[in-house]
């Protein structure tokens, strides 16, 4: 059996669980502008996913399903039935395979500044990075990350938000970040999110590159009663970027299908 995820709890124990899944690269503290505002709402579950954080490399992990797998030992471990989710980019990915894998354990999901399917092209361009990665390392690709992440006018103006995810990025084991990719490069939720019945909030920057607005338009498409909210400036990661619209944004969604 493969080692616990690492993973905080925060909140009431009799609140409904929410579980908070970070993007590529990065870690459970990707959530920080966040969790304050959502324990006093929800039982909020913050996970590092392999590889990343605190949580060692799985040799098993290869691809989204068996990302969700690890995610669901968690819930198991702390004896929660069923859970919201809130997943961005990676996470966003890994939250698909949860829900579409146990419907009845997901009481509603959040898909922000991701994708459900990876295209040949798309596919080619994580291969390059991958190439890139093994010939230079994780450190050396931090500032192409960022550039993409976000806009510059941020960027020049948050110097010490960025050196923030810089380091998390860097703090990323090797072997979790080439995993990652790989599984990436595997996607493919498209057809499947038809058959998703929680309730669904797609959340896309308006300037994300790395998953633009029309990414995220197809996939509230796709998903019966899906909401879309496009962000307005916004790069690939808004909860950071624009943190309280992304709190408000996000958790009143949650807390209009949630709470009573």
């Amino acid at each position: 059996m493969s080692a616990l995820l690492a993973h905080s709890v925060h909140g009431s124990a009799s609140d409904q669980p929410l579980v908070l899944l970070h993007a590529l690269a990065t870690s459970s503290a990707l959530w920080a502008p966040q969790l304050p505002a959502w324990a006093a709402q929800f039982r909020v579950v913050a996970i590092d996913l392999p590889g990343h954080g605190k949580s060692a490399p799985q040799p098993g992990i290869s691809g989204m399903a068996d990302y969700a797998e690890a995610v669901k030992d968690v819930l198991d471990h702390l004896n929660i039935d069923r859970a919201a989710f809130v997943g961005l980019s990676l996470g966003g990915m890994v939250a698909q395979a949860f829900a579409l894998a146990c419907p009845q354990r997901t009481s509603a999901v959040v898909l922000a500044h991701t994708s459900a399917r990876t295209y040949p092209a798309g596919w080619e361009i994580w291969a390059r990075r991958l190439d890139q990665f093994n010939q230079d390392g994780l450190v050396a690709q931090i500032p192409s990350v960022l550039d993409r992440w976000f806009p510059r006018e941020f960027a020049e103006a948050s110097p010490m938000t960025l050196r923030w995810i810089a380091d998390q990025i860097a703090s990323t084991y090797p072997e979790g970040y080439a995993a990652a990719i790989r599984a990436i490069q595997q996607l493919d939720h498209f057809d499947a999110l038809k058959t998703l019945r929680a309730p669904v909030l797609v959340v896309a920057g308006e300037v994300d590159a790395a998953a633009p607005p029309s990414v995220a338009t197809a996939m509230s498409e796709q998903i019966q009663g899906a909401r879309l909210v496009v962000m307005p400036g916004v790069a690939h990661l808004g909860n950071v970027q624009q943190p309280v619209l992304f709190t408000e944004t996000v958790g009143d969604f949650l807390r209009g299908v949630l709470l009573p």
